[in-house]
């Protein structure tokens, strides 16, 4: 439960096609966190790793998954859907999961960051100020980890309906704020390849 005065949702995006992982559904592989001194954690699928990273800071979670839609209720009792069924990337993730969450500010994260850190909500949440985004960034460079504002969903409907289906385009169009994470790079660290 977020203990902040300030109630957070969570969308984890987990629709895509898995391209880059061979096809498969990536929030559900398998990953060993390290855990220092060349320990290893228990191995659990990845999106277990993220939902524990966030789970401390954010108030509900809502999974945008278009495949093992029953693998992701057992995370989530919020499993969505894409309205289309065409696969056209994270905005239409937040697009179907936006109207389900509880609470006006959302934190924007993908099921393939298991290093999340522990204060990212409030970092993020330092900065939202006036404008409706606020994204992480590290060396200048926006990571999929953001909260954005619930009452963007009309803009993000438009940009899929004018076909403009780039999360960071999307971003980048509206007013938004950024937070430095340069002290922490590989918290943002991806797991997009099979290795």
């Amino acid at each position: 439960m977020n203990s902040e005065a300030t109630s957070v949702s969570c969308i984890i995006l987990a629709g895509g096609r898995g391209r880059r992982a061979g096809g498969l559904d990536k929030g559900l592989l398998p990953y060993e966190k390290k855990t220092g001194e060349n320990k290893t954690a228990k191995s659990k699928p990845l999106i277990e790793h993220v939902i524990d990273a966030v789970k401390n800071q954010v108030d509900d979670i809502v999974i945008s998954a278009n495949r093992n839609i029953e693998s992701y209720k057992s995370y989530s009792a919020n499993v969505i859907g894409d309205a289309s069924e065409d696969y056209q990337g994270p905005l239409a993730g937040i697009a179907a999961c936006l109207k389900h969450c509880k609470h006006e500010l959302v934190l924007v994260v993908a099921c393939d960051m298991p290093n999340l850190p522990g204060n990212l909500v409030t970092r993020l949440l330092s900065e939202i100020q006036n404008n409706s985004i606020s994204i992480a960034t590290v060396d200048r460079h926006h990571q999929l980890a953001l909260i954005i504002k619930s009452n963007m969903l009309d803009s993000v409907q438009q940009h899929l309906k004018n076909n403009q289906l780039k999360l960071i385009q999307w971003v980048e169009s509206v007013p938004y704020d950024t937070v430095s994470f340069n002290d922490m790079p590989a918290a943002f660290v991806n797991l997009n390849h099979l290795n």
